[in-house]
């Protein structure tokens, strides 16, 4: 209102007042698709989605950036594609993936990627359930992937992938061909003890969670180690926000952790349990452009929202 109000009281020829409306609008555009949150106060369940036939646990969620969901059920054996209000609209990938599903990320084109973590492959499909890529290894087709978890696609379109038990984050293109790999197994700078998952933070860094060296691991998109910081419990999936924090899942203290991208810890919810806002085992987190955080309960069989 306030811009409003300087334009309209301005003696500024149209000319420069065009310009200035434009700007103004693309700011509320912003503030509208980036919502800001007191991330203090995350914890009060909104919504629980869940598909009732018989099934395994959700492991992976993810959030396309025109509001589909995507959640891994191991049970199944395949990913079930939801709308935000709950309805399901198909599931997809059976007879090609495997019981033990983890990570799970939308690329720019809006494909699914998903880590078949039982498999040691990571698949990527289409929305309506082709099969598009496999991989399987990195440099050469001997180096095998081992157990890979967390998948996600950078701005850019890379996809980076944590190959936990190769202690390793690998880097692809959008077709899947290997380009570098970072890290290697140790617990100094530049180490990783079973890397987890993988996210951008808004100061364009990846972020990584180092599970049993308890710390998140940062480092440039370019596979430059920049520093780590300890976390309260042990980290598994991660996510980042649009206004500087971190959103950590613990499976060992069935709670999530926020923190600053420079790793204060300034919240934590849930506890172990199967009321709305409590967990059994919670895996994958991520947020969508509202601001709303979605988190796969894994043994309650559901997705909360928050």
């Amino acid at each position: 209102m306030c811009a409003w109000t300087m334009l309209a009281d301005s003696d500024l020829s149209p000319v420069y007042i065009l310009p200035l409306i434009l700007c103004a609008l693309v700011m509320c555009y912003l503030q509208v698709r980036h919502t800001l949150r007191d991330w203090r106060k995350l914890g009060k369940c909104q919504k629980v989605i869940q598909h009732r036939p018989r099934g395994g646990g959700y492991g992976g969620v993810a959030v396309s950036s025109d509001g589909l969901l995507a959640v891994t059920d191991d049970g199944n054996k395949c990913i079930h594609l939801f709308r935000i209000d709950g309805a399901l609209v198909r599931s997809i990938g059976k007879g090609m993936l495997g019981r033990a599903l983890s990570g799970i990320t939308f690329d720019l084109k809006g494909n699914v990627w998903v880590a078949d973590t039982g498999s040691n492959k990571v698949l990527k499909l289409s929305q309506d359930g082709r099969l598009v890529q496999t991989i399987d290894h990195a440099g050469s087709k001997s180096d095998h992937f081992n157990h890979p978890t967390g998948v996600s696609v950078s701005p850019e379109g890379l996809v980076y992938i944590c190959d936990r038990d190769n202690h390793r984050v690998t880097v692809h293109d959008e077709e899947g061909m290997f380009l570098f790999a970072f890290g290697s197994k140790g617990s100094g700078p530049g180490c990783f003890d079973v890397p987890w998952d993988v996210t951008f933070g808004s100061d364009g860094l990846v972020y990584v969670t180092d599970r049993w060296n308890s710390r998140v691991c940062v480092w440039s998109k370019e596979g430059s180690f920049q520093r780590d910081f300890t976390t309260k419990y042990a980290p598994a999936y991660i996510a980042a926000t649009g206004d500087n924090h971190l959103l950590i899942t613990s499976l060992g203290s069935y709670t999530v952790m926020v923190c600053t991208l420079g790793g204060q810890l300034i919240h934590e919810f849930g506890g172990r349990g199967s009321d709305p806002g409590k967990f059994n085992r919670p895996f994958e987190i991520c947020v969508d452009d509202s601001g709303a955080v979605y988190v796969a309960d894994s043994r309650n069989k559901r997705v909360q929202v928050f």
